[in-house]
C-alpha cells in the first residue's frame, strides 16, 4: 500500500477542518460571557456537537488504521523521522478521542448533559461536582494546548516531507 484510500483521506481531512473549527470555537468560548447568554448557549451547543462528531470520526479512523494498517514509508525516509511520526499520530489520535470525552465529563460534573447539535442528548454519567467540573476545564484546555502543540509538530512534518525532502510522503494523504 502506497497511499491511503479515498475514505481514509476524506475522514483526515474532515477532522481536520473540524478540530481547526473547534480550536476557534474553543478560543472564543474561554473568553465569552456566561453561558446564560443565549449566543453563547448556542455556540457550547454547536462545540459539544462537533466534539462528538469528531469523536466518531476519530473512532472510525482508529478502526480503519487497526484493521488496514499504514502505508509504508518510501525509501530513504530516516528511522528519527519515522519514529516521530509516528509518536505524533499516536498521540493526536489519543487526544482527539479523549478531548471530547474529557470535555463530556466536565459537562456532567457542571450539571449540564451532552447535547448533540440539539437533536440528541446525551445524559452524564457523573454527578454534578463543581471542584471536578473545574478540574476537567482546566484538563480540556490543557489537551486543547498540547493539540495546538502536535499540530504544528504535524504541519512542521508535512513540510519537511513535501519541501525538503520531496519524498512522496505527503502525497499519500493529499
Amino acid at each position: 500500500m502506497d497511499e491511503y484510500g479515498a475514505v481514509r483521506k476524506i475522514l483526515h481531512w474532515l477532522v481536520a477542518i473540524l478540530v481547526v473549527g473547534q480550536i476557534g470555537l474553543g478560543a472564543e468560548l474561554a473568553y465569552a460571557p456566561p453561558a446564560d447568554n443565549a449566543l453563547t448557549g448556542q455556540l457550547y451547543g454547536v462545540h459539544q456537537g462537533l466534539g462528538a462528531t469528531i469523536l466518531v470520526l476519530m473512532l472510525l479512523r482508529l478502526v480503519l488504521r487497526l484493521i488496514l494498517g499504514v502505508p509504508v514509508p518510501p525509501r530513504g525516509v530516516p528511522r528519527f523521522a519515522e519514529w516521530l511520526a509516528g509518536l505524533n499520530h499516536r498521540l493526536l489520535y489519543l487526544l482527539l478521542i479523549a478531548q471530547p470525552i474529557i470535555g463530556y465529563l466536565r459537562n456532567g460534573a457542571a450539571g449540564h448533559d451532552w447535547s448533540i447539535f440539539g437533536y440528541y442528548t446525551i445524559p452524564s454519567i457523573i454527578a454534578k461536582n463543581a471542584v471536578l467540573a473545574d478540574a476537567l476545564k482546566e484538563a480540556h484546555e490543557a489537551v486543547g494546548a498540547a493539540l495546538i502543540v502536535l499540530i504544528l509538530l504535524h504541519l512542521l512534518g508535512a513540510f519537511y516531507h513535501g519541501v525538503i525532502r520531496r519524498d512522496g510522503v505527503v502525497q499519500r494523504m493529499a
